[in-house]
Order: structure tokens, then sequence, then C-alpha cells
């Protein structure tokens, strides 16, 4: 047998045991590990900890060889928001800014309106509600604490309290209650992607990127801020479809992040807060600039800014600004009634016109929800700027194959194709 591949899967045997040890949470069994894998294979607690991750990754994502030349992209979901244009389906974030821009407060705010079911700010599209975590590793748990009742909110409310109501959940170092800080390590990893999965989170926020790193990976490094993130992105959030939200620091170049450019570039989406001070008197801070440097699941204006200041504890538009929405059902109904009228494929400016003559719903609402819902799979789109019916609605419709065409709703511009 060759040498190396037994050393390999002797290795392999190893770390399996290391990391059901970890899961059981036997730390005597897991030292006794960790010291025999030093031992046998002159490793350092770095490699040790680098070679562990790269196992449970590839353990967890269940690898297998390519059976076809290409992908299959019917398999394949597109890119999605859980809260219309600020939480990802199945993926991870960035926030960053300075201190003191409100980081911690704008994504409890978040949380919170997410377990109402509720969007914010310039999104006023319903959506499911859904449960948090919140691992304070950068400010700590007092810092959250002050987000809190900053926003007017209390430890007895239900999201927050002990209960079946909880949708809140909170990690940190808080020694009086046996918490310890938690670290993007491998023991890191597998306690949240445990968590994740049994508790049924839907939107996962670590504060911070360099905190977490710590006596994990090197915080300045590409490549392992890079695995760090695909382990997050892989293991976690596309499994569990599940937001994940990084927050980090601003950088010493003007508008970048701190540490390595992996943070940036890995996530799918990427929100700057900048505190904007009045033009004339620059010490006085009159609200936050959220400017999306990036947002890949975004069907308009993937690079929108967002002008907000919290008053009486909730965040408001600070300028006027188109409000997106949704009328999912509204467009539904209009290519229902086109179908009814033997027309199957419906332009896009006929939508436009018919949404906002018959339920006033503005261009951008009507945009951003074509998006959607063509992501979601409710519509079709045969050819750009053509919106179809899928065959399960048109059969619930009933309607004969074959009607005179009807032109209910057609702008006079009806040659215009988005």
């Amino acid at each position: 047998m060759n040498t190396h591949f037994d050393g390999e899967e002797k290795f392999t045997f190893f770390v399996s045991d290391l990391i059901e040890a970890i899961k059981q949470e036997d730390e005597d069994e897991e030292m006794k590990i960790m010291k025999e894998i030093k031992f046998r294979f002159k490793l350092s607690d770095d490699q040790i900890q680098r070679r562990v991750m790269n196992f449970f990754y590839h353990m967890k994502s269940n690898f297998r060889p390519a059976l076809k030349d290409s992908v299959d992209l019917s398999t394949v979901e597109p890119l999605t928001y859980l809260m219309d244009g600020w939480l990802l389906k199945g993926d991870v974030s960035l926030t960053y800014g300075s201190y003191g821009s409100g980081k911690t407060t704008h994504c409890l705010y978040k949380a919170y309106k997410f377990a109402k079911g509720e969007s914010i700010l310039d999104r006023n599209a319903s959506c499911k509600k859904g449960k948090s975590l919140f691992i304070c590793s950068g400010g700590g748990i007092s810092t959250f604490k002050t987000a809190m009742y900053g926003l007017g909110l209390q430890d007895d409310d239900p999201i927050f309290a002990e209960g079946e109501n909880k949708q809140i959940f909170v990690w940190g170092n808080e020694a009086s209650q046996g918490r310890q800080a938690w670290y993007g390590n491998i023991n890191g990893l597998i306690k949240l992607e445990n968590f994740v999965r049994y508790k049924g989170i839907d939107a996962v926020f670590i504060d911070s990127a360099k905190k977490v790193s710590s006596g994990a990976f090197n915080y300045l490094d590409n490549v392992q801020s890079r695995d760090f993130i695909s382990l997050l992105r892989d293991i976690i959030a596309v499994p569990n479809n599940a937001h994940i939200e990084i927050l980090s620091h601003d950088g010493t170049a003007r508008g970048a992040h701190a540490g390595a450019k992996s943070w940036a570039e890995e996530p799918s989406m990427v929100l700057h807060l900048k505190a904007k001070m009045d033009e004339d008197d620059k010490k006085k801070q009159i609200g936050v600039l959220a400017q999306f440097k990036k947002d890949r699941a975004a069907t308009i204006e993937p690079r929108r800014s967002i002008l907000y200041k919290l008053n009486d504890c909730e965040m408001e538009l600070l300028e006027e600004k188109e409000i997106v929405g949704s009328c999912n059902d509204v467009i539904i109904e209009i290519m229902s009634n086109f179908y009814k009228q033997g027309q199957k494929e419906v332009r896009r400016a006929d939508i436009v016109t018919t949404a906002f003559n018959t339920a006033s719903a503005a261009r951008q609402t009507v945009d951003n929800t074509l998006g959607n819902i063509i992501n979601n799979k409710q519509i079709r789109r045969p050819k750009k700027g053509v919106y179809a019916l899928n065959p399960k609605d048109i059969q619930k419709l009933s309607v004969p194959d074959h009607f005179p065409v009807n032109t209910i709703g057609k702008s006079s511009n009806s040659s215009y194709i988005n």
C-alpha cells in the first residue's frame, strides 16, 4: 500500500473522531485526539485547524463526481430574498461601517421586523416570519443591550424572552450564565451548524469579522477568510436557506472595509453604513447613509442608497424615495385576464400600465415583483420583456385554448420591451 495514502487514511480516521468528539462536546476526548494528531503527524495547532476545517467542509458538502458535461440548470435555484431587498435566502452578506455608524442597531432592527414578518425602510412587502441568532463577539452583550433599548425593545418582549414565541437568540461572552465568546474555528462552526439546523434559525448576524477570526484564522489573509465565508455559505446558509450577515469596520482606505479583500469579494450582498453629518454643522449627525456596494439578488437598483434616521424607536427615510412593495396577486390576476382573452404572453409594458391603472402600483414595484416571482418560478419569461403564466396556473383557469385576442390593458407604447 502507498505509504502516503496510508498516512492520509490514518489522518482522516483521527479527524473523523475529533469532529465527533467536538459534536459531543467531549473536551477530554477532543484534547486527547488533538495531542495524538500532533505527535503522529508533526502538525501545529493552526495546521490541524485548517486541515480539519477542510475535511469538515468536504464531508458536509457531499461532493460527488460530475455525471454530465455541464451543470443541469433546471435544478439550480436563483438567488432570492427572505426579506425583500435586505435579507438573502441561503447566502452571506457583509455590513461594514465606522464605529458609531449603527451597525448593531441596524441589524437588530432588521431582525426584529423579520420576526414580525415585516420589511424596512424602502421596502414594504410582508415576508415570512423568521428566527434570528446574534453572535456578539465585537462589542459584547452590553452593546447589543444598548441597541435594544435604543429601539425601545425590552427583555420581556416575547421575541426575546425564553418560551415558544422566542424569535431572537443571542450568543456572547457571559460568564455568569456559562456562556463563552464564539469563534470561527471548527468547534464554533460545528456548534453553529447544529444550532441553526435544530432551532430552525433563518438569519445569523456575526459581530464582528475580526473578533470571531481571533485564534481561528488570519483575518487579513485572503485565502483563509475566503475559506471561512465558503464554510458559512455552503455548510450553514445554503442547506438551511438561511441569511448570514457578517459585521465589520471601515478600513484605512476611504470607503473600504477592514481586513482581507475576501470579506467583500465573497458575499453576495455588501452594505456600507456611514454617518451622515449636517452640512452646516459637521459635528452634528443627522442620519445614516446605507449604500449597497453589491446585491446579487436585486432585480432593480443593485447599488441603491438609502438615507435614514432613528426617530422614536423606528427607522424612517430622510429623503423622498419611492417605496418598493409587492404586487404578486395583482400581476397574476392581470396575466390571468390577458390569458382568458386569448393573449398567452404579455409584454412588460402592458403589465406595468395595467397594474398602475387598476391598482396604482408604481413601475419600480411592478419591476421588483416581476423579478421576484420569476425567481420564485410563479411565472415564466419566454423571452426578454415578455411574461407568461405557469402551466399549473393555466389549468386552474379552465379556459379553452382559442379566444380572440383582446387589447385590454395594452399601453400606447406596447412595442417597449425592458
